[in-house]
């Protein structure tokens, strides 16, 4: 292990925040710069806002709705991906601040990301396209690759646009200024690629929920993989951190995992077994949030 590797080692402080009903399933998590935690209830048609202070506000978006991810939009709002209402919804302390649907019915909204210039960008599971919603308010669709490939989540580079493509087993890049889509092919087959995040230095990692592994791909286009001690342990969301590494939940073994930007990897047991970790979010203060999709906020500080 490197040495960043053994000091995260050490035994972390883990507490889990009882923040809804089993029935809601929190799904992702986001963190503001007025440090408010948000989550989505992907079954409760919902947003949680969770204070500096714990105080926890509910923010309905209809019974219709199912929003699935969220990033951060500005200090104190996130934008929030309804895929069965077919829109993306900026909310605030107050509420719902502004909402836009998406040109094509049926999409299937899902993954979110925001750029620097503040662009949003979004996947559509069912429609085989990536959307960029523009600051002026108007929405634009690029194919996102093979038919058929489920764009599934995305992230931005600041440069580049990326996202995993679920059943086309690959990673579509979007570079910066472009319109047309490249894709790189995973070594491993039905591999099952779904959460994403940029490292600071612009290399990609990604989980392969099916595969059992971790991804890497650098700038220019290689792509590494590491397998995880238990194959079945069904990596799910991903979030860089500082130094070139990533954390990354396990929703199947209910575990919390790590990897350094040289392979290092370790594992934290998370407190309820079962809990099922879905999306993260990793705070400026380190802390890294993770929605347990049994009715739970894991607060978890090394």
């Amino acid at each position: 292990m490197t040495e960043r590797s053994q000091r995260m080692a050490r035994s972390p402080t883990i507490v889990e925040h009882r923040i809804t009903g089993t029935g809601d399933a929190p799904y992702d998590v986001a963190v503001t710069g007025d440090g408010a935690v948000w989550i989505t209830l992907i079954s409760g048609h919902a947003v949680l806002r969770r204070t500096v202070d714990g105080a926890i506000s509910r923010i309905p978006l209809g019974e219709a709705s199912r929003p699935a991810f969220c990033a951060t939009a500005s200090n104190d709002s996130v934008w929030v991906t309804d895929t069965a209402g077919g829109r993306l919804v900026q909310i605030g302390p107050e509420g719902v601040r502004r909402a836009v649907s998406v040109p094509t019915p049926d999409a299937g909204p899902f993954g979110v990301a925001v750029t620097i210039t503040g662009d949003v960008w979004f996947t559509e599971m069912q429609a085989d396209s990536i959307g960029h919603l523009h600051p002026d308010g108007t929405v634009t669709e690029i194919p996102s690759g093979p038919a058929g490939g489920m764009p599934s989540m995305i992230a931005s580079s600041g440069d580049d646009i990326v996202f995993t493509l679920n059943q086309g087993n690959a990673i579509g890049r979007l570079p910066a200024g472009g319109d047309a889509v490249e894709t790189f092919n995973l070594p491993t087959d039905a591999a099952g690629p779904v959460g994403i995040t940029v490292a600071r230095d612009g290399a990609v990692w990604f989980a392969e929920i099916i595969a059992g592994q971790m991804g890497r791909m650098d700038r220019q286009g290689t792509i590494t993989e590491f397998p995880l001690p238990d194959r079945s342990s069904k990596p799910h969301a991903v979030e860089s951190d500082p130094a070139g590494g990533c954390w990354f939940t396990l929703w199947g073994s209910t575990q919390l995992g790590h990897i350094a930007q040289d392979g290092a990897m370790i594992l934290i047991d998370l407190s309820t077994p079962g809990s099922e970790p879905h999306g993260l979010a990793v705070a400026a203060d380190g802390t890294v949030w993770v929605a347990l999709e049994a009715g739970l906020l894991a607060e978890v500080r090394l």
